[in-house]
């Protein structure tokens, strides 16, 4: 990252790869957006179904801040028979390897960053099979001076984090969404040798993000666009929560930098993570009791006293910072009591008081908790029951392959879990 003024650092330059019809109507909403510095036009959508990217950008169409052919020549990536993937992660992955070609080719030309960022709903087929095979290959580039699918140099990637939010399914959706969802998040988490994947895999609950959204001001947010579905509710709060975690590596007091988010975590063998945020308080509020309530609305359900790792990032504008209105000591103490109060005292993590241009009189909170207990994730909708009901009906009629791989998967997850209780 370059140097900004007074030495402090400029936007770490993030790149968005949303695949998937989930992960397509995330970053279809960030189209509408491009002046965030942190992630301009970088983003890149890939799919199987041209017709999931065109829907995903029809619902935004009037707020898009790019021409639509723009988007569809240089930010799209179709591969795969064009028929999707059928909710199938075998076939996602296994088209993804296919068409690896084209699926690289916008991601060298617009989404080369400091950090990558992938977008992907755990349920389906096309994102869920694809992601953790890109970030692979693409982990292995550096070391190689290539793209293992490619013959070309891809020097840019050296060093770059690779980031993954992964989506939870709704309430009430079948159970081989289920299932995808259990052997995606180790998938992203791991590859199939047990070594890890991506960097950091933040974790996102639909139901629960619905069930908070029910609960507060994000109705009143989206009042004006029309009729409000409940992934417009979800994303709109993953949206929020994006813009203070890239936040955090622009001009800052003690910036968090980007690779901070993972490096802490991974020295305790934590590759996981999730939001919470608390929105537009007013400035003179007591800090911590902002970071309580944020902490309090995770994206997943967890007991925050678990985690190995927490970060805080407080966001004011730039006139009540310069005035004193707020300040990087006040936020260190808000953040040590805060710790103190919820048994985090030994928690990894940082802490930075981040500016937004301007003036107003809000400050915005984002708690970032990595390495927590995933069980009540996964007793969450029963989700452990439905996946262990379409496994057995999966181990009966799947290929020999394809269910020893679901083996190596499951098996990897559990000791995933089991180290993080050490």
């Amino acid at each position: 990252m370059a140097a900004g003024p007074a030495g402090r650092r400029s936007a770490t330059r993030w790149g968005i790869i949303a695949s998937g019809q989930g992960g397509c109507r995330i970053a279809s909403q960030l189209f509408t957006r491009t002046d965030n510095p942190g992630i301009d036009d970088r983003i890149v959508l890939i799919n199987t179904k041209d017709t999931d990217i065109q829907e995903s950008l029809d619902r935004v169409d009037a707020q898009l801040a790019l021409d639509r052919d723009t988007i569809t020549q240089n930010h799209v990536a179709l591969f795969g028979p064009g028929s999707g993937a059928g909710n199938d992660f075998f076939d996602g992955e296994q088209f993804a390897q296919e068409g690896f070609d084209e699926i690289y080719r916008p991601i060298e030309n617009t989404a080369q960053a400091e950090a990558l960022l992938y977008l992907v709903a755990l349920g389906g087929g096309t994102g869920n099979g694809s992601t953790p095979y890109v970030i692979d290959q693409l982990a292995q580039a550096p070391g190689s001076g290539a793209v293992p699918e490619l013959d070309r140099e891809a020097t840019w990637l050296d060093g770059v984090p690779q980031f993954a939010l992964a989506a939870w399914p709704f309430r009430g959706e079948g159970v081989q969404r289920y299932f995808n969802a259990v052997c995606g998040i180790s998938r992203l988490l791991m590859r199939e040798d047990g070594s890890p994947n991506a960097d950091m895999t933040i974790l996102v609950s639909n139901a629960h993000l619905k069930r908070l959204a029910e609960n507060n001001d994000d109705a009143q947010r989206l009042q004006g666009r029309g009729t409000v579905s409940d992934e417009d509710l979800v994303n709109l709060r993953i949206i929020s929560a994006l813009d203070l975690f890239i936040s955090a590596g622009r001009t800052a007091d003690d910036t968090i930098d980007v690779r901070d988010y993972a490096r802490q975590p991974q020295a305790r063998g934590a590759y996981h993570g999730t939001f919470g945020v608390e929105l537009d308080k007013p400035v003179g509020l007591d800090i911590d009791r902002a970071i309580e309530n944020a902490a309090d609305r995770t994206f997943v359900p967890l007991d925050p006293s678990t985690a190995e790792a927490a970060y805080v990032v407080v966001r004011a504008p730039e006139q009540a910072v310069a005035a004193g209105d707020i300040t990087s000591g006040e936020v260190r103490d808000a953040v040590n009591e805060w710790k103190r109060e919820n048994d985090l005292i030994g928690a990894r993590g940082m802490q930075t008081l981040s500016t937004a241009p301007g003036s107003g009189n809000n400050f915005d909170v984002l708690v970032f908790l990595a390495g927590f207990d995933l069980t009540p994730l996964m007793e969450e909708s029963n989700t452990w029951e439905r996946f262990e009901a379409e496994w057995e009906n999966f181990r009966q009629n799947g290929s020999s392959d394809r269910v020893s791989r679901v083996d190596t998967v499951i098996s990897n997850l559990r000791e995933y879990r089991r180290n993080l209780e050490e």
